[in-house]
């Protein structure tokens, strides 16, 4: 089950007409993707008959060599579900941020077409730059906070070594990417790293990514709730999604674990680096196949 459904259109690729055979075949992009599910309890019962806003936070490692074209982050959507959605049957509404390490910032919005129960025909991304370069060798911490009951973003945070930033993204549509057949509704949380060849022309460096101490929750007026951590102690390997077309039953996927998000995700647990307990995730942009 592929649920990719987030790049750049700008990173597109003009295939080369002559190829050197004995060089290695590559991507024309990767997206280094794992995805968790939430959807079981009151408080997700509750959200899910009534959106409203949600959150996702987690710490980001990168080493000194990452090439500065790759783009790390996080992403926490919401699965309307197939049997009784709220807006569109197999909707998805997607809050996807991310960073290179030279302070540029990535956000997805969302199309027109969304509001009436398309998905996105040509993507749309917001680009800025924070002013701040990113320090090798340092936990960040981000965080994403979503109003899916408005389908609008609210805010990203990014704090970690001497950057300290909230960015108000509140007003911008949230994207309905894909259409995705599940028949319960659940919210989705992702880590990712991504990497296009017309970017990393000329650009050298690592690919590796490490993510640790992930939190998903609701925002409420009366105070966080969270829904899960996950640390990546309790899992030795990412798997592939269980899926059963034409629609999928929730129940068959196990909550709070990892996922690869796509097929060439190159994504695994790791014990290079950790900022609690002994292990991390890595998702590896590494282009070559």
């Amino acid at each position: 089950m592929r649920l990719t459904k987030y790049f750049i259109p700008l990173l597109v690729f003009i295939a080369c007409t002559e190829e050197d055979d004995k060089a290695p075949e590559s991507l024309e992009f990767i997206n280094s993707a794992a995805v968790a599910f939430a959807y079981n309890g009151q408080e997700l019962d509750t959200f899910f008959q009534n959106p409203d806003k949600a959150y996702l936070s987690g710490y980001l490692y990168f080493e000194p060599d990452l090439a500065e074209d790759v783009i790390f982050g996080i992403d926490i959507e919401w699965f309307e579900g197939v049997d009784n959605p709220i807006n569109f049957e197999g909707a998805d509404w997607m809050a996807l941020a991310g960073f290179q390490r030279n302070g540029i910032f990535w956000f997805r919005v969302g199309a027109l077409e969304n509001l009436s129960g398309t998905p996105t025909i040509s993507e749309n991304w917001e680009i800025r730059d924070i002013n701040q370069e990113l320090e090798p060798n340092t936990w960040y911490k981000m965080t994403i906070e979503a109003d899916f009951g408005n389908r609008e973003f609210v805010s990203v945070k990014l704090v970690g070594g001497t950057t300290d930033i909230e960015l108000d993204l509140s007003g911008f549509q949230l994207d309905y990417p894909n259409y995705i057949p599940f028949d319960k509704p659940s919210l989705t949380y992702y880590a990712f790293a991504l990497r296009s060849q017309e970017f990393a022309q000329g650009s050298q460096g690592g690919t590796d990514v490490y993510f640790d101490d992930l939190e998903i929750g609701l925002l409420q007026d009366s105070g966080n709730t969270v829904l899960f951590n996950n640390s990546f102690e309790n899992q030795d390997e990412i798997l592939e999604i269980p899926f059963e077309a034409p629609v999928s039953p929730m129940e068959n996927i196990t909550e709070n674990f990892w996922y690869f998000e796509n097929d060439d995700a190159k994504v695994s647990i790791s014990e290079n680096y950790s900022r609690t307990g002994q292990k991390s995730m890595l998702c590896n942009a590494d282009l070559k196949k």
